[in-house]
């Protein structure tokens, strides 16, 4: 998560959406000129230009960290600055981000339901063993949209352009790093993964998303 007092903006971050990423652009705006460097992993840093929230592996006892939702960010800023400043963040397909997210977590030892078996039998019954929305709280606060602007994964940099246009800094796509990619098998399509009952399970688990954004299970 970031907050710019510089250039009176809030970021609020979200699983499997290129978030690292647009930290890494963003952040030199919540710091004084000149004194950003890149860094994967970022210690909390709070200053009269800004705030960037701890990005690493064990965010206990801090106070502004990476994926907190927006309405602890609200609280914590308080309803001036949240109300004054432009909010954004980024989202994504559900029923592709969960593609994501299932090899991600396959890759650091496995989802906990099943290990065996084809790779669409293991997402199939990760799916079926109750599959909940991810991220609502970082762009959802008492059930309405609490963001100004959301950035599409699909259309990452032209999404990131309207940002800069609407904070007033330049946008330079050749600074957008491309960090975290995704660790899913290239090989294998959505189609093959999803059968109807998991489709219907991501709808009803999603059903704010998939009518609030206008996503579908692509195909």
């Amino acid at each position: 998560m970031l907050v710019s007092h510089r250039n009176r903006f809030i970021y609020t971050k979200t699983v499997k959406t290129a978030g690292t990423s647009i930290e890494s652009y963003f952040e030199q705006y919540c710091m004084p000129e000149g004194e950003w460097a890149f860094s994967h992993a970022r210690e909390e840093y709070v200053s009269s230009t800004g705030i960037i929230g701890y990005r690493g592996a064990d965010s206990s006892g801090k106070d502004w960290f990476n994926h907190m939702s927006a309405s602890d960010i609200k609280t914590r800023l308080g309803d001036e600055i949240w109300d004054r400043y432009f909010k954004f963040c980024v989202v994504r397909n559900p029923y592709d981000k969960l593609v994501s997210y299932f090899f991600f977590l396959e890759k650091q030892g496995g989802t906990g339901v099943l290990e065996s078996g084809t790779i669409s039998a293991r997402f199939r019954q990760w799916i079926r063993s109750g599959v909940e929305a991810m991220d609502r709280d970082k762009y959802v606060i008492d059930g309405e949209t609490c963001v100004d602007f959301l950035i599409r994964y699909e259309d990452l940099e032209n999404g990131v352009g309207r940002v800069c246009d609407k904070i007033g800094v330049p946008f330079e796509p050749e600074r957008i790093p491309r960090l975290k990619a995704d660790s899913r098998d290239a090989s294998v399509s959505i189609g093959e993964l999803y059968d109807e009952e998991s489709i219907q399970a991501v709808k009803q688990a999603y059903a704010f998303e998939l009518e609030e954004f206008g996503y579908s299970f692509p195909g």
